[in-house]
């Protein structure tokens, strides 16, 4: 059904040529307690959850509800929102229940989510019950989107999951063909078929006639498929029948001013992304990489040097890329396919960004022969998640990859040996010294990878932390306490004993007042110390500081140490070389 008179209202279509595919999944919490019941070895209840009537439950304003209903249980008369006495009536007791777990829902598809990347480079979560592919200009990798279709209806029924599957150019009518299909099975109490999909056109289609095929599938769909708010689409559809609308094409044909008068602007957005009339935005589980590529075999492959080769390959295709955008990779991530569902990555951060060839294939060939390819690897992708602007005079930073530290390559063989140890050894290994605006001397440096550390350090040249005495060699983690003997409250110490033993002081220097940020004590006045370089008559160099404030250990006029006055208030904090 459409309108003789066009509203000219109505936005014209968009004519993206995008393809979404997207794959529902609408019993997901039954089959999870079906591989749940597997792997706890109850075969009993794994028959029952998959063939007997069976359904979750949940608490509800009337006490505990059934959630979601098995084909069985449906086919009993059980209904979502129905009491447990009322689904026990339906089936004469015979039915199996099990409170329902979301959040190992939400983790199941997650872990279907991950398995998935394998097709798109984003990929988006569909509610609490499906998955959504960008395929768009992928297909190819897959033998179209036929087999793209049956390699992820595969991949996921093999994990024991039933699905739908919709192939539209927006998001939201990929959803909604997706669900309806669900929907028309679950209300004939039967199992999705194993080739339960839709396709919108091909993806060779002009935009026009994309756009026939889609409004001719979409039409007749009810209206409350067209979005995951099933509340207030529930309000919306019951609105509707009252006015005998129940397809989406009548709703479509109304005028626009009346259905946003009516029914509030959001509807017309929905519609609008139903029939691509607007741009409708897919959202990623995870942001994507700003450069990335793929390659995948339809034999998997598993071979050493045919990973190795295909690795190379990719290596290839991203410095391309990144020297098409002038940026360098800080941080590579390559992730390995597995025909069993399995998912195995590897992540390397750079030192200097680089889009040096030789350099990445040499740090990837430290990790691949930690690659267990089991029955074959189907799908590789490699990114370059950390990127950053590099100029083409630095293109390759010359030997770096290849030459030795003595080369005369400075900085670019300091980070390509870097690089190295931390394939080698993990990530992080390498430490690097980072001046920070600190205070205290703790917090004035930090420790950190490496491979993430600024290429130019940063320098602090005024301030209140700027260094105006000289600093040990060596500082300790956290400061020891150590009882001092002092001549008197502000000399420096005579004698200390630390670590559990007795040191006289032959020399000393100080003191040196640091004062620690005000804000970090509101309502108390600012940490300070006072610092000195002792060096003791056996010749031990330390670094000592007095909590401002504090009596510590004073001596009397005869040389006689005082203890009342004596406190844990003294440190050692570093040692000189």
């Amino acid at each position: 059904m459409s309108s003789p008179h066009p509203d000219p209202a109505r936005p014209a279509g968009t004519g993206s040529g995008r393809r979404i595919l997207a794959l529902h999944l609408p019993l997901l919490a039954v089959d999870r307690q079906i591989l749940i019941a597997q792997a706890s070895g109850d075969a009993d209840a794994a028959r029952h959850w998959r063939h007997g009537p069976a359904a979750c439950h949940a608490p509800g304003p009337r006490g505990p509800m059934i959630t979601i209903p098995n084909p069985a249980a449906r086919a009993a008369g059980v209904r979502t929102g129905m009491t447990l006495a009322e689904a026990r009536a339906r089936t004469a007791g015979d039915i199996l229940l099990a409170p329902a777990d979301p959040r190992g829902d939400r983790r199941a598809l997650a872990w279907l989510a991950d398995l998935a990347d394998r097709f798109s480079p984003a990929v988006g979560l569909d509610g609490d019950q499906g998955l959504l592919l960008d395929i768009t200009g992928v297909a190819h990798l897959f033998r179209g989107e036929a087999g793209l279709i049956a390699r992820a209806g595969a991949l996921i029924r093999g994990r024991g999951f039933r699905l739908t599957a919709a192939i539209a150019p927006t998001p939201l009518a990929a959803s909604a063909l997706a669900r309806a299909q669900a929907y028309t099975h679950a209300h004939a109490q039967a199992h999705p078929p194993a080739d339960a999909t839709v396709v919108v056109a091909h993806d060779r289609a002009g935009p026009d006639e994309t756009r026939a095929a889609l409004a001719r599938l979409v039409g007749p769909l009810p209206p409350e498929m067209i979005s995951l708010d099933r509340e207030r689409l529930r309000r919306v559809a019951e609105g509707l029948a009252r006015l005998g609308i129940r397809r989406v094409d009548a709703l479509d044909a109304l005028p626009r001013s009346s259905v946003a008068e009516r029914f509030g602007p959001g509807l017309l957005d929905l519609l609008d992304w139903l029939y691509d009339r607007a741009s409708d935005p897919l959202h990623p589980r995870r942001p994507s990489a700003p450069v990335e590529v793929r390659i995948s075999w339809v034999e998997p492959i598993g071979r050493a040097e045919d990973i190795a080769a295909a690795t190379a390959a990719l290596v290839d295709d991203l410095v391309a890329d990144l020297g098409a955008a002038g940026l360098g990779a800080r941080r590579l991530a390559l992730s390995v396919h597995l025909v069993d569902g399995r998912l195995q990555r590897a992540e390397l951060g750079l030192a200097l960004a680089s889009r040096e060839p030789r350099h990445m294939m040499r740090l990837l060939a430290e990790r691949l022969d930690r690659i267990d390819p089991g029955l074959g690897i189907e799908v590789m992708v490699l990114a370059a998640p950390v990127v950053q602007p590099l100029a083409d005079l630095d293109r390759s930073l010359p030997g770096l990859g290849q030459a030795p530290l003595s080369a005369g390559t400075g900085g670019a063989a300091v980070a390509a040996l870097i690089d190295r140890i931390d394939a080698r050894l993990g990530n992080g290994r390498v430490r690097a010294v980072r001046i920070e605006a600190g205070v205290m001397p703790e917090t004035a440096i930090r420790l950190i990878p490496a491979a993430i550390a600024p290429q130019r350090a940063a320098r602090i040249d005024n301030g209140p932390h700027q260094v105006t005495a000289p600093r040990p060699a060596r500082l300790l983690a956290r400061p020891e306490p150590a009882l001092v003997v002092a001549a008197l409250p502000d000399d420096p110490p005579a004698r200390l004993r630390w670590r559990g033993r007795l040191h006289r002081v032959h020399l000393a220097d100080g003191p040196e007042r640091l004062t620690g940020p005000w804000w970090e004590s509101p309502g108390a006045p600012a940490e300070a110390r006072d610092y000195y370089r002792v060096e003791t008559e056996d010749g031990l160099r330390l670094w000592v500081f007095r909590s401002r404030g504090s009596a510590g250990l004073v001596l009397d006029g005869g040389g006689a140490a005082d203890d009342v006055a004596a406190a844990d208030d003294w440190f050692v904090h570093g040692i000189f070389a």
